[in-house]
């Protein structure tokens, strides 16, 4: 029996390339008559009309599928990790038993409870008390055997004690000594488990810290055996940010007022974001947290969550449609754009779509798009997506895709049970909308990977988010701000002096100290269809490593506010230096003590991020910066390095994993 084309992996790229193939001599003309098209609905509708893709899409079926809840194939995997258990390898004991876990039905409560036991029991051994709490917790909840509940008790009292947390450890050993009498143990061990829990209760109750617990716990009220998300951040758009709009640049970000290196100008939570699949068994769907307790969803295997709260919210607003597809996402080889594409409708009912469709197109200022509800679709919908300058054929490509995302949509139930055919056209022009500024405006959610055996670090790209408010700071290969990442919250942060007026610009990729100039500009033309402008791009600086090491850029500081820069060599002995633009003299000393003063900072600064002092070397390095930039004009190596430093520093602050 032949294989489904949909059942291939990368089948989108096939399916197209066999829908080019069939659709005959008439396919570039009827491709090129979509620049007649004055909307998406249009293009949609006659994409929709075309019988050539009409009958290749018998090619593109699309069912739910949940092939990964086996129960067979989770006691298999049960074996292998209490063989892994028994043999005290504890992690790949713990990976196994959660791969077990999300494997199980829902319905197969018996055994989802004991492997949530196990895997507590090999988070004890890895020392993780806090995770094995959490485990212990929800086996509980699922009814553990009552014959077997007082190891539960037993090992939830070791991880309190471990954590020092005594009230707890009390209570869990009293529970201990209740339900050992529905268990099966010899009288022997009970009576040696049973003094033993006896010991460390009239121990710790005559321990004068328990007290104090237990008055300080009742005030704070925090559960350690329950899993949190991340803790949601308040948004910010400092009032140092303004934005404007012009012919020239668009819309863009100014600095109301002068801005100093260091501070915070955006905190911002995603309109929407998704995890890539390489991440989906090791952080949380929803907001991107790294966890090794995780919860499955109950109907499919390919999504975790960090917590119940987490799995909660992604059922309610989008992963109800899309359970079950995101198998055949990934297997059509669609990128992480077009995933975003649906999940922006999925995360909204319907009825919202059909209602606010006829708005999305009212123009709107800057200060009227931003002051709009955090999760109203025009927010995200009157973003950049250069509809006057795409080719019919690019069009062409993004209607099959979106016709395929809204199929997908449609099998997940989002219209159900009967699809009207009016709803589901108006939907798909809305994720062919989606698909277009998603390509100009989607940031990389990153996460840092720290080696410290060796020290290294490297940047991840983990997932990608759209952030509306972001999404309309232009661009410059030396940027002036960095931004970093806590869950899918992003935050941005100054790295250089703006004086008041100036852009504030973020960087889309191409750097300056990385990247040759003719290297920058074409990329930047091929993924955002614009030459940049910035001066790095203007005066063709340097990459770092280029940067000329035999001459010092000081500022001019004539009275008469002359932005030239004098070049000066190392060896220079004159204090007194005449500017070639305005005549006038700088005294280069004040320059040259700030040279000598900044090598011991830098040196300080360094020391401190080395021994993980992070806020600290933060400090040191914005002073630095600043100090700089007074009498010093970029590009230099010092000013850069420094500059690469201080953004290291936010990374820390941020998403962070530790490899070894």
């Amino acid at each position: 029996m032949k294989t489904p084309l949909s059942q291939k992996t990368g089948f989108f790229a096939e399916y197209y390339l066999k829908l080019k193939d069939q659709s005959g001599s008439s396919c570039e003309s009827d491709i090129a008559k979509l620049s007649t098209c004055k909307s998406d609905e249009e293009r949609v509708a006659y994409v929709e009309k075309l019988p050539w893709v009409q009958a290749g899409d018998a090619n593109l079926v699309v069912n739910q599928e949940f092939a990964g809840k086996n129960p067979t194939l989770a006691a298999e995997i049960k074996e292998r990790a209490t063989s892994a258990f028994k043999a005290k390898k504890w992690l790949e004991a713990m990976m196994l038993y959660t791969r077990s876990y999300v494997a199980l039905p829902s319905e197969n409560v018996a055994e989802i409870r004991i492997v949530l036991a196990n895997r507590s029991a090999t988070l004890y051994h890895m020392q993780k008390y806090q995770e094995s709490l959490i485990d212990i917790r929800r086996a509980l909840d699922l009814g553990y055997p009552k014959d077997l509940i007082y190891k539960l008790y037993e090992r939830q009292a070791r991880c309190y004690m471990a954590l020092k947390d005594y009230p707890h450890t009390i209570e869990a050993f009293k529970k201990c000594i209740t339900t050992m009498d529905d268990s099966t143990l010899t009288s022997d061990k009970r009576a040696k488990l049973n003094l033993d829990a006896m010991t460390m209760i009239k121990m710790l109750s005559h321990d004068p810290r328990t007290a104090k617990q237990e008055a300080k716990q009742q005030k704070q009220k925090i559960a350690l055996d329950q899993a949190h998300p991340v803790k949601l951040e308040n948004e910010i758009v400092s009032p140092l940010v303004r934005i404007d709009r012009n012919r020239q640049e668009g819309r863009f970000a100014r600095a109301s007022a002068d801005i100093k290196p260091g501070e915070e100008l955006l905190v911002e939570r995603p309109f929407v974001s998704v995890l890539l699949e390489k991440f989906a068994k090791s952080h949380c769907e929803n907001c991107f947290v790294r966890t090794v307790v995780p919860v499955a969803c109950p109907r499919c295997a390919d999504v975790l969550y960090c917590s119940e709260q987490c799995r909660e919210e992604a059922s309610k607003k989008y992963h109800k449609y899309e359970c079950g597809i995101v198998p055949i996402l990934w297997r059509s080889g669609a990128s992480i754009n077009n995933h975003i594409a649906l999940r922006i409708i999925a995360s909204k009912p319907l009825d919202y779509f059909l209602n606010i469709k006829p708005s999305i197109d009212e123009e709107l200022t800057p200060e009227q798009l931003i002051s709009l509800p955090k999760d109203d679709f025009r927010r995200v919908a009157q973003l950049e997506r250069h509809q006057g300058e795409r080719q019919p054929s690019n069009f062409f490509q993004h209607v099959l895709m979106a016709r395929f995302l809204t199929q997908c949509l449609r099998a997940g139930g989002y219209f159900g049970s009967e699809p009207k055919p009016d709803q589901v056209a108006i939907i798909c022009s809305l994720v062919l909308r989606s698909l277009q500024f998603i390509q100009f405006n989607t940031h990389e959610v990153a996460e840092l990977h720290k080696f410290s055996s060796s020290g290294r670090e490297k940047s991840i790209f983990i997932g990608g988010a759209i952030y509306p408010t972001l999404a309309l700071f232009n661009h410059s290969c030396d940027p002036g701000v960095v931004r970093y990442f806590r869950g899918t919250t992003i935050h941005i942060n100054s790295v250089r002096p703006i004086e008041a007026g100036l852009p504030i610009n973020e960087n889309y990729g191409p750097m300056y100290t990385q990247d040759e100039r003719s290297d920058r500009q074409a990329r930047l033309k091929e993924l955002y269809w614009f030459e940049c402008s910035c001066d790095a791009c203007i005066d063709n600086w340097p990459r770092f490593d280029d940067l000329p090491r035999d001459v010092i850029r000081f500022r001019c500081d004539a009275p008469n506010n002359c932005s030239a820069v004098i070049e000066v060599p190392p060896s220079c002995n004159d204090f007194m230096v005449k500017c070639v633009t305005c005549g006038e003299i700088t005294n280069i000393l004040k320059g040259l003590k700030v040279m000598q003063d900044t090598e011991m900072m830098t040196r300080t600064a360094k020391r401190l991020y080395e021994t993980g002092e992070y806020s600290k070397a933060l400090a040191k390095f914005i002073d630095l910066i600043r100090i700089m930039y007074e009498v010093l004009a970029p590009p230099f190596p010092d000013f850069c390095e420094s500059q690469q430093h201080l953004k290291d520093c936010f990374l820390n602050l941020g998403n962070v994993y530790t490899l070894d």
